[in-house]
């Protein structure tokens, strides 16, 4: 009965989207505060809502500190940390205790075997899938995307959106949300559902897949169709209290920009939209739990860098003003002494953390002049900085959180040549 009831709720919201409900779009206002009225909706689906999430919180930050802790010792927690990364999506987008529940189990009886960390690298034969301490699907994909050359079974998990109508479905779905309903927050998968199937299908990757080939075609008008045409910005649409409304999102727009390499139209309206949040809270802002935050200091950076071009004047020394005061909290409220970055309320490792400070950085030009788009003004200690966090990298690559992935990546972007360190 549940699952024909869930079923009726994934075709109502598909039909609901389809035929273009008006929407009431909220544009960036100081006073906006998304999370307030997520919270009183998940209390419309479960009265006991904040009881049952304070309860798991408390858990979840206990098994936390265990994985951090290991992190930081060098210790593999690759398997423990996917686990913890889907716990942190479950407590932040679902009333699903249960499920919570089942994972929080999951981690505890992975920290209690540390020899099994390493199956988080390894590829399931039967669907071809890597991300073992994950249960769903768009997880499994995100910890795929880095091995999909190395593939030595058939790539099957792919096929579950590989038509143009099985891909439209699907991001459709997970592009609306209706929280007091199913007690679901789609938007972070709707974020990363993006993300990676965009670098994989526009991409072609992995080549030896037979993608649709309408596939690309179709992505490109679902992109276009989820736009929030007012601010330039993606985001997920809600059903609330009768309306349908979109609330931009500055990663979801950083994603697909980043992904498409600033090549679409009314960037400026991007940049303008960017400078109008830059103080609010996130999705539309940069600020999380009131606190400057190295990743989605990097997604500013990065739409600043590519919206650069269709800038005007006012626009430009706006952005300088911007850019100068975010590299100066990166230089003195994130970076570490050893070379690591801060860890904030967003993080899930301490990799993660020093790959965005580290890519923040790389973005703005702070170690190459001739990519430092918004100023020539020199930064004397900017070698040293990087052969520091180089430095730290190194040392910590055994036990990174996440398979060595962020690292490796951060290294790419720093220009680390071994020979001449």
């Amino acid at each position: 009965m549940k699952d024909k009831f869930l079923t009726l709720i994934f075709f109502l919201l598909i039909a609901l989207v389809k035929a273009q409900t008006p929407l009431t779009v909220h544009l960036p206002q100081s006073d906006y505060e998304v999370k307030e009225w997520k919270e009183k909706e998940f209390i419309k689906f479960d009265p006991d809502y904040k009881a049952e999430l304070t309860e798991r919180v408390a858990r979840t930050t206990l098994l936390y500190k265990q994985v951090i802790s290991r992190e930081t010792a060098n210790q593999n927690t690759a398997l423990s940390h996917q686990i913890l990364s889907e716990i942190i999506w479950l407590i932040s987008s679902t009333a699903d205790f249960k499920r919570i529940d089942d994972r929080l189990a999951d981690l505890k009886a992975s920290l209690d075997h540390p020899q099994d960390e390493r199956q988080a690298e390894l590829q399931d034969s039967t669907d071809g899938s890597w991300g073992k301490g994950y249960n769903e699907w768009i997880f499994k994909v995100i910890a795929s995307y880095p091995h999909l050359k190395d593939a030595k079974h058939d790539l099957h998990f792919i096929d579950r959106i590989n038509s143009p109508e099985k891909l439209t479905d699907y991001l459709t779905f997970i592009s609306i949300s209706n929280i007091a309903l199913d007690g679901m927050d789609h938007e972070r998968e709707f974020n990363e559902a993006l993300s990676n199937l965009m670098r994989m299908i526009l991409r072609n990757r992995p080549k030896q897949y037979p993608y649709d080939p309408k596939l690309k075609e179709t992505l490109m008008d679902l992109i276009a169709r989820f736009r929030n045409p007012e601010t330039g910005y993606w985001g997920e649409r809600y059903v609330r209290n009768g309306q349908t409304e979109f609330v931009d999102d500055l990663s979801i727009t950083f994603h697909i920009i980043s992904y498409l390499e600033g090549k679409l139209s009314e960037m400026n309206k991007v940049i303008a939209t960017t400078l109008a949040v830059k103080d609010m809270e996130f999705p539309a802002g940069p600020l999380y739990l009131g606190q400057r935050y190295d990743h989605l200091n990097m997604d500013v950076a990065e739409l600043f860098r590519l919206g650069w071009p269709q800038a005007d004047d006012t626009q430009k020394k706006a952005i300088r003003l911007e850019l100068q005061k975010l590299l100066q909290w990166c230089l003195t409220e994130s970076l570490q002494p050893d070379g690591s970055f801060k860890m904030w309320a967003g993080d899930n490792s301490k990799e993660e953390s020093t790959y965005y400070g580290a890519s923040f950085l790389v973005r703005i030009g702070f170690f190459d002049k001739s990519k430092r788009f918004w100023t020539d003004q020199d930064f004397p200690n900017a070698e040293s900085i990087r052969k520091q966090i180089c430095s730290y990298i190194k040392k910590h690559l055994k036990g990174a959180g996440t398979d060595g992935e962020y690292y490796q990546s951060a290294l790419d972007e720093l220009n680390y040549k071994p020979a001449k360190e």
